[in-house]
């Protein structure tokens, strides 16, 4: 009887075992894993910007609902970059240009659930980009020296003119003809009379270059030979801020030329000077400009309706000859000028604030409007690169005054914006080249800088290259003493001022 009792007890409970049904089980022991191992959140992905060759990718990071720390699967295409990656930025390289690319950004909890976000971006044009260094020389070493000018020569080749020194204290007028991958073709020296450090100026005419420097003009065929040299005995009296400031050439071979004067005017401590030579470099006439205090004449062009726009800069007000010795002048403002090419003026008119200005570029526009610029200096020291943009008549359309520290040359670009160079540091140890790019509403679209460790790097030229890009001829000053490593940089960018710098200098 005792084993027949135990069995019914037996058969009873595992039946009551049998009935239970799915809804009846305790939640606690139901599928655990479904519900605590969630995959990892939303996150958004953007591409930061895109050159010809590389994508700059960045993500938020993706939270996990369990508190884990999600890695990442980068896909291009169909093509794994980066697998069980921790990082939230990404930089894409060796691409091709001009060409669509879409992917994904796959997060990954450690139980193996992922939730992926995915981005697309069309690289840019694939433009040649490079800096070159180059010496002062096709066959020394430790040669300083510095760019003033580039030009492109009618053969497709480009002229960077400046000065070099092989003592670092007499500086001869320099010419390098460099090809467009920036191998120089040939350098040239010109030892003449330089005076100051950084004055030469050159244009191209008919035969080849005209180049001043100091109180010399020369004249230079397609190779780098000397036509003809003329010292203007004007300019030639050894006194500092008495030298020919810039050049042009007409259709006619006439040359303008411009300079700046001391007077024996009591009245007057510094004046301008417009002469006009022949082909042949003979003087034909000289107008004098001396009927302000202190004056000066920087930038000279000649326009599309064949007269002539002269910038400089004038006192205002203040700066008598006994302020001017204690540097006290008051407010010295741009000056610009329209004459016809016999120095008669049809208007002029000055651009400024309080402030003291120096003029350092000037060029017309392919509509008849003028923009020049330079450096401005405020009663409290502070340094601005500043330009105007006027009509042919002079009347003032933009006036911007830039954090750069100079603006030394702008040119005309093909949308009819403006690519201005210059120095974003000008007064600290280390200075880098600024470039600043306005849109054809002259709204800023861009800047770059460059420069490097221990030097100083100028750039007072630039040009507008046949892809939209740009062409820059400048130096680099090592800060060092002892070490002999200046260079002449020869640099082409992208439209977006982008350009590919050596690993190693």
């Amino acid at each position: 009887m005792k084993i027949n009792f135990l069995f019914v007890a037996l058969s009873a409970i595992l039946l009551s075992c049998e009935g239970l049904s799915e809804d009846d089980q305790n939640p606690n022991q139901s599928d655990d894993k479904t519900e605590t191992n969630r995959p990892p959140e939303n996150f958004t992905v953007y591409v930061d910007s895109v050159t010809y060759n590389k994508a700059f990718l960045r993500w938020e990071e993706s939270k996990d609902p369990e508190g884990f720390r999600p890695n990442y699967t980068i896909l291009l295409g169909e093509n794994i970059l980066e697998d069980k990656y921790i990082e939230t930025s990404l930089i894409i390289d060796n691409l091709k240009g001009l060409t669509n690319y879409k992917g994904k950004v796959i997060a990954k909890d450690p139980q193996g659930n992922s939730h992926s976000e995915e981005f697309e971006f069309t690289t840019k044009k694939d433009y040649q980009t490079f800096l070159k260094y180059l010496n002062f020389s096709m066959d020394q070493e430790c040669i300083s020296g510095f760019i003033q000018t580039l030009l492109k020569a009618p053969d497709g080749n480009y002229l960077a003119v400046g000065k070099s020194s092989e003592n670092g204290s007499n500086y001869f007028n320099f010419v390098a003809k460099i090809d467009p991958l920036g191998n120089p073709i040939w350098m040239k020296s010109f030892p003449y009379e330089n005076g100051d450090y950084w004055e030469i100026q050159a244009v191209l005419t008919k035969t080849g270059l005209l180049i001043m420097s100091n109180h010399h003009v020369i004249k230079l065929d397609g190779n780098g030979d000397e036509i003809w040299v003329k010292a203007i005995e004007l300019f030639n009296r050894g006194i500092g801020g008495v030298e020919i400031q810039d050049i042009a050439e007409d259709q006619n071979e006439e040359i303008f030329l411009i300079g700046d004067l001391n007077s024996d005017n009591i009245d007057v401590l510094h004046r301008g000077v417009l002469m006009k030579l022949s082909p042949d470099g003979k003087i034909l006439w000289e107008k004098y400009f001396d009927q302000f205090p202190r004056s000066s004449f920087k930038r000279i062009v000649i326009t599309r309706e064949n007269d002539l726009v002269i910038l400089g800069a004038k006192v205002i007000k203040g700066c008598n000859q006994q302020e001017s010795n204690s540097g006290d002048c008051d407010q010295m403002d741009f000056w610009l000028l329209r004459l016809s090419k016999t120095g008669e003026i049809f208007w002029e008119k000055t651009y400024g604030n309080s402030n003291f200005d120096i003029a350092q570029t000037l060029i017309q526009l392919e509509n008849g409007n003028i923009v020049f610029g330079g450096n401005s200096v405020g009663n409290s020291q502070s340094y601005n690169a500043r330009i105007f943009e006027v009509l042919p008549t002079g009347e003032k359309l933009l006036d911007h005054i830039d954090p750069y520290h100079y603006f030394y040359s702008v040119k005309e670009t093909p949308e009819h914006g403006l690519i201005a160079i210059g120095i974003e540091n000008a007064y600290s140890y280390q200075r880098k080249m600024g470039i600043v790019k306005f849109g054809g509403d002259r709204s800023i679209q861009w800047r770059k800088s460059y420069g490097e460790s221990s030097t100083s790097v100028y750039a007072k030229d630039i040009l507008v290259d046949g892809d939209n890009g740009f062409r820059i001829a400048g130096s680099r000053e090592n800060m060092n003493p002892f070490d002999c490593d200046e260079k002449l940089l020869f640099i082409k960018t992208d439209p977006f001022g982008f350009f590919e710098v050596p690993s190693q200098n």
